[in-house]
């Protein structure tokens, strides 16, 4: 019997998806070169780091693309057509990092622990950030220096930087930076479902005694990471601006979209429009898949600079986004979209905690944000 182990599909544990002898298949892809993406942490991080994988593909067309990340995160890289395997780090997978061989290793994340894995993975040539023998995260190469010392100083990072992320993790793993985009993929299935949630979303004001069924959706990602609280409205300030979008598009469906964190919070949002049937809480304890394919809805999302941010840009959505405590020139929303700076002067900031007053998320105002969605919609 013969097998082909350097093709792309073969994996000597079951048979490939063509089920069919090695021996003469049509489907053989051969492999050229072995890549490995390292990026563990911040899940919105690793997202975006998606972009890395056109770049590659120009530059090592026949590489086969193994990813490696936390457990939370890998439910956003499934269905990825550009990623051939996924590793969740933990107990289980440790041997195998250690054993296997790589050619070009990308080590996207700047902390100790993504870092010490880059260093004791083995691979040819390593890309982006390490790990010294003391604890201290280092760039690996020159292509890595400009982000390291973005990274290093808040007055380049905060005010002298125009670079997006996506341009500086490109350039960093010496790669040509074409503003490729994030890639967050649905299966044929998950599109029909969306496809189907979105008709009840529209039917729904109809069928609960409206005139006539929705024009559009429109998304809002309610919540943020618990890490950078400071990245979400209020309740109230959410509530104003829910109100503010009932007036200026009245036809239009409200969808709230939110992780298992945003539960209460979307609760409460949902209270003030009890008897409103154009304001729709979406269920946020299915899963994150579930939750992509509740955004995947709308027409138009509104965020913070947070996960779901990222994923509306995944989905190529329009994205009304606004911006407090991180960059705004950090982020590209591919022109899609609008970008909104909160009105203080303390702005950006990255604290996790703030005494400050005003704060950040008060001064983004319902009438911005409603002509920011006519705008794109």
């Amino acid at each position: 019997m013969v097998y082909n182990e350097q093709c792309r599909w073969f994996s000597g544990y079951k048979p490939c998806k063509f089920k069919r002898s090695c021996e003469a298949c049509p489907h053989y892809k051969p492999v050229e070169t072995r890549i490995a993406i390292v990026s563990l942490e911040a899940m919105g991080a690793v997202l975006r780091s998606t972009c890395l994988l056109q770049p590659i593909l120009r530059k090592y067309p026949q590489a086969h693309i193994t990813w490696v990340t936390l457990k939370q995160s890998a439910p956003l890289l499934a269905e990825n057509p550009l990623i051939d395997r996924v590793i969740c780090l933990g107990p289980a997978s440790a041997a195998v990092l250690d054993f296997l061989e790589f050619d070009h290793l990308f080590g996207v994340d700047k902390s100790m622990e993504a870092g010490a894995l880059v260093e004791r993975m083995q691979a040819k040539k390593k890309w982006g950030f390490g790990l010294n023998p003391n604890g201290v995260i280092r760039p690996l190469n020159s292509f890595a220096h400009y982000q390291y010392e973005v990274g290093l100083n808040d007055e380049l990072k905060f005010f002298q930087n125009e670079k997006p992320e996506t341009q500086q993790i490109t350039e960093t793993m010496g790669l040509r930076w074409e503003r490729d985009p994030y890639i967050l993929s649905l299966s044929p299935s998950e599109i029909r479902e969306s496809e189907r949630r979105r008709e009840m979303i529209l039917n729904l004001p109809f069928e609960l005694g409206g005139k006539s069924k929705s024009e559009g959706i429109i998304g809002y990602n309610t919540g943020c990471s618990v890490l950078f609280p400071y990245k979400k409205f209020t309740v109230p300030r959410a509530v104003e601006t829910i109100r503010q979008w009932r007036k200026s598009f009245p036809t239009y469906s409200i969808a709230l979209l939110g992780g298992p964190e945003d539960h209460e919070r979307q609760l409460e949002m949902k209270a003030a429009f009890a008897d409103d049937p154009y304001v729709f809480n979406s269920p946020c304890r299915g899963g994150l898949r579930s939750g992509i394919l509740w955004m995947n809805t709308s027409d138009v999302v509104f965020s913070g600079c947070s996960l779901g941010m990222h994923m509306a840009i995944g989905l190529g959505k329009k994205v009304v986004a606004w911006f407090g405590v991180s960059c705004i020139q950090e982020i590209d929303l591919y022109d899609r979209g609008v970008k909104l700076q909160a009105e203080v002067s303390c702005s950006p900031c990255w604290k996790k905690s703030c005494d400050n007053e005003p704060k950040c998320f008060d001064q983004v105002s319902p009438q911005r944000v409603a002509d920011a969605v006519k705008s794109v919609l």
